[in-house]
């Protein structure tokens, strides 16, 4: 109710202004009608309806019975479901700030860099040449990446739970973590519930359901894909392998972050729920006599003051799969060569930041639209139109995200011995505004590598591991199966290009050679593994760093509890601890992980 009110009350503002401009002589349409649009996307920037005074007021107590680090996809359902005991208080920290309201608009993507977190990776013969290293991006606000991601909600593959459940992880089997999906779920889509009985939920926290407005190119692209034999199917129901136009963690044109869904109900009502942003986790407190984990040492990003908090049950590291790895290692525990090295006093000797894993793509089949496509390319009146339409009705472009909800799951001819699909399309367009991902003029096929061999690690800032980036290299394409892998998909993305759908469309296949491969025929082997290493593409679906396993694989971190091997009182839950990548995006998993970390917390407590 709060962020309709404040969309209403700045759709009246907005319409004053557009009322304001028609009083103006013709010269200066143009130029007013720019400050009004670029000024109410700035105010969206800067308002959320999440600020509190009282909060902020409130003293942060000397000590509570759980403490949890990030507030990001997982951390704001743990914090949501620890605190439903009314009997325990539970601090939520979290480094960035509150969620803006331009995050609520689906279309913003471009717009969110001030709530990003930015990486560089390191670069190898292998991959990420073009610029010296590929780009990773995380969310550094309320909600974490699932206030900055795609919203696609995509859970994975049977197959992927009972393989970590055949890897030693009782519990974790497909039949075990369905329910926690489901506990989740409110899915808004009639159809998908009904057709796909057993697998969706419709009480839960989380809104599940397609966006408003599709995108004709979005359209297209699905028609192209049932063309080459991708029919459709609900990635989350008995069958992956499919097209779909997914389905997103939004409600009625808006998204919805796990912080929107989970915490903005219950924030306010709940007094045992203290959340304080803006703070910055230096280091867990470890009992090093007893080696149980006691508290946290955090420091105000705003004002420098640092603060330590007593956890009389439990820390819970949610900060997700860089941080978390980054935050044990600068609380003593990782690999013992790499604490020494920064003269950190070694807690447990654990192999935190290794068996670090991505979902791989490249800068590779390419699209342009032909000129003149005046809806991807408006002038400032249209645009207001959009915007009008969007804070009035909730549809129109600004409430879609584009191509990118246009996607498929299929399975190779190099993954013979599996029944889950181990490439996906999905479609990206390259934003020509940097208010809307929906105006764009060209945009690419991602063929996506899902069960990725190579691994990588995540290391401490060589010059400075407090404050520092830390290292990550991702050794993308180390295990030379990957690019084969990633090649023969790239060939099956190809055939879209000879579909009826896509000939007759407002968009034509690009050819034209990449910058640093043209000495290779376009289209050859050469040419595609050249692509691969110049222009290679994190999909920022990082996992692995801490890994769940039983205590003899020496690469576990956590057990299957998610309880930290040698550490009483400390667990870890977000995508670190995943032992294989999911073949999806991994927004879904994380929030089954949060749910599944909560439940067996009481289990254990009470």
């Amino acid at each position: 109710m709060l962020l309709f009110n404040i969309f209403s009350f700045l759709f009246i503002l907005y319409n004053q202004a557009n009322w304001l401009s028609s009083l103006l002589t013709e010269k200066y349409i143009s130029s007013t009608c720019n400050l009004s649009y670029t000024t109410l996307l700035s105010k969206f920037k800067q308002l959320n309806p999440d600020e509190n005074i009282l909060q902020k007021l409130e003293k942060v107590p000397e000590d509570v019975d759980f403490i949890v680090v990030g507030a990001g996809t997982a951390g704001c359902i743990l914090a949501n479901r620890l605190s439903e005991n009314k009997s325990w208080s539970v601090l939520l920290l979290e480094e960035g700030g509150e969620e803006p309201l331009i995050a609520s608009i689906p279309a913003s993507l471009p717009a969110l860099v001030e709530i990003s977190r930015y990486y560089k990776t390191l670069s190898d013969e292998n991959s990420c040449l073009a610029n010296n290293g590929c780009l990773y991006i995380s969310g550094k606000v309320m909600g974490g990446t699932s206030s900055i991601n795609g919203m696609m909600y995509v859970r994975g593959t049977k197959e992927d739970f009972n393989t970590w459940d055949k890897l030693g992880n009782p519990g974790w089997n497909f039949n075990d973590v369905l329910p926690f999906f489901i506990k989740s779920e409110e899915n808004r889509n009639k159809d998908i519930v009904k057709l796909n009985p057993g697998y969706h939920g419709t009480d839960g926290y989380q809104s599940i359901q397609r966006l408003p407005y599709e995108d004709p190119i979005s359209t297209t692209l699905l028609k192209a894909l049932r063309e080459i034999g991708l029919n459709d199917t609900d990635f989350n129901g008995a069958n992956q392998i499919g097209s779909m136009r997914a389905q997103a963690t939004s409600k009625d044109g808006t998204r919805a972050s796990t912080n929107v869904a989970f915490l903005r109900p219950i924030r306010k009502k709940r007094s045992n729920l203290l959340i304080r942003t803006n703070s910055r986790v230096m280091k867990i407190m470890i009992d090093t006599e007893t080696k149980r984990a006691i508290g946290v040492e955090f420091t105000s990003t705003k004002t420098g003051a640092t603060k330590v908090v007593m956890a009389r049950k439990e820390v819970i590291l949610s900060a997700g799969t860089i941080e978390s790895a980054k935050l044990l290692m600068l609380s003593g525990i990782g690999p013992r060569d790499e604490l020494q090295k920064h003269n950190i006093n070694v807690v447990q000797n654990s192999p935190v930041g290794q068996n670090l894993q991505d979902h791989v793509t490249f800068m590779g089949i390419r699209y342009k639209l032909q000129g003149g496509e005046f809806l991807y390319n408006p002038d400032c009146a249209t645009r207001q139109l959009h915007l009008n339409e969007y804070l009035k009705f909730k549809n129109g472009p600004f409430s879609s995200v584009g191509v990118i909800h246009s996607t498929a799951f299929l399975q190779s001819h190099l993954e013979p011995n599996s029944t889950a699909p181990n490439i996906q399309f999905l479609f990206q367009s390259n934003a020509t505004s940097p208010d809307s991902c929906m105006y764009y003029n060209n945009f690419y096929l991602r063929v996506v590598l899902l069960s990725p061999k190579s691994r990588g690690y995540v290391k401490l800032n060589e010059t400075d591991p407090f404050m520092g980036n830390p290292i990550i290299n991702f050794n993308f394409f180390s295990n030379s199966s990957d690019l084969e892998e990633l090649i023969e998909g790239t060939r099956l993305g190809l055939k879209l290009a000879n579909t009826t759908a896509v000939k007759e469309s407002i968009f034509k296949f690009d050819s034209t050679p990449l910058t640093g491969c043209e000495q290779y025929e376009f289209n050859t082997e050469n040419y595609w593994r050249c692509s691969a290493a110049q222009y290679t593409v994190s999909l920022y679906h990082s996992s692995g760093t801490c890994k769940m396993g039983p205590r003899n694989d020496s690469e576990a971190v956590v057990d299957a509890r998610l309880r930290v091997y040698g550490i009483k009182g400390l667990r870890v839950a977000d995508a670190s601890i995943m032992p294989l990548i999911t073949r999806a995006n991994p927004h879904a998993t994380i929030m089954m992980i949060a749910e599944k970390a909560g439940a067996m917390i009481k289990e254990d407590w009470i």
